[in-house]
């Protein structure tokens, strides 16, 4: 299909018969699939090449080849590209095992490139737009996921759902990439529209006021998201195997010591803690495990167990469980405990 028999139509969104019409018909245009080719090819070549900013803070610069790629060639070829392209990288510069799911991490970067820069008079605040999206909703919350299912399923390892570092990067970046891409794209595409590639000559594609604006409201909006989700996190994940062997051991006791000084428990028996609800601001609940030792038992080990290293002590007998509150600030002072018979 000869390039001049194609429609030159801008399109203001991607909702439309004709924009999806244009995008398939780039399958059959022999010159867009060579480019696609060569776009492929510096995809991979440029993968692990970045823009140093800080300790551990790069900007990979194989965004800018896909972000200009998906924006000539259309959403139906970026999502070939990128499938190709991220087999390819896996094929010739390996960084472990091959996990098939990555695949679409990719994938939804080039059509969301695709979706706001093909066919489009591109300005700067689709640029913005279109980078945070990537940022955001690709590297933040699709890739948690699929990190989590890697590294139970290929790793055999547990995944920190939230990981701080990564999330502050990806926040941090946003603007620097939104600004650096913008530069990149008013220089390309002129080019690219005098190759007949594309259709816009770039000429809104201007940082005002209101696309800084943009920057700052976007990035307030992503901080704000990752703030509250943290809060929620801390607040409802269960702390206890993060806690130190000392503050196990201090936690154990007080509720112990608790618990025979009301005659919630018996003399022989001890608590084990099983899981612990922080607060950023408030008291700590624990849920405990209460133990009925033997001669055998080895008090200087139990007193710093978790409930999952007590079950698994044939010395320990299980009697009931129970729950305190810990005053904030203070392992010892202990509040509200109540204790449950098995059975």
């Amino acid at each position: 299909m000869n390039r001049v028999n194609k429609s030159t139509a801008l399109y203001a969104t991607p909702f439309s018969k004709a924009y999806w019409k244009d995008a398939a018909a780039e399958l059959r245009d022999t010159r867009m699939l060579v480019f696609a080719a060569l776009m492929i090819a510096l995809r991979v070549a440029l993968k692990s090449l970045g823009i140093p900013i800080a300790a551990d803070l790069k900007i990979n610069i194989a965004f800018f080849v896909n972000a200009f790629g998906a924006m000539v060639f259309g959403p139906v070829v970026a999502i070939v590209a990128a499938a190709i392209s991220d087999t390819l990288g896996c094929l010739l510069f390996p960084s472990g095992a091959y996990f098939f799911p990555f695949i679409f991490i990719e994938i939804a970067g080039s059509l969301i490139f695709a979706l706001f820069l093909y066919r489009a008079r591109v300005t700067a605040t689709r640029v913005i737009l279109s980078r945070f999206c990537i940022d955001f909703f690709v590297n933040i919350v699709m890739n948690t996921p699929i990190m989590w299912v890697y590294y139970k399923m290929v790793l055999g390892k547990s995944y920190v759902i939230f990981q701080l570092p990564r999330i502050i990067k990806n926040l941090a970046l946003f603007p620097l990439e939104s600004v650096l891409l913008t530069l990149f794209l008013t220089v390309t595409i002129p080019i690219g529209y005098r190759f007949h590639l594309l259709y816009d000559k770039g000429e809104s594609l201007r940082f005002q006021k209101r696309q800084i604006v943009l920057l700052a409201t976007l990035f307030a909006i992503g901080a704000a998201c990752v703030g509250g989700y943290y809060v929620y996190n801390y607040n409802t994940k269960n702390h206890a195997s993060s806690l130190a062997p000392a503050e196990v051991t201090a936690i154990n006791a007080a509720l112990t010591e608790n618990g025979l000084s009301q005659g919630l428990l018996e003399d022989g028996q001890i608590v084990t803690v099983n899981k612990v609800y922080k607060k950023l601001k408030g008291d700590t609940t624990v849920e405990f495990t209460v133990y009925q030792t033997s001669p055998e038992t080895d008090q200087g080990a139990v007193s710093g167990y978790l409930e999952k290293n007590a079950k698994d002590d044939p010395t320990l007998t299980k009697t009931a469980s129970g729950s305190a509150v810990l005053v904030l600030g203070s392992a010892e002072d202990v509040t509200g405990m109540s204790v449950k018979p098995e059975g």
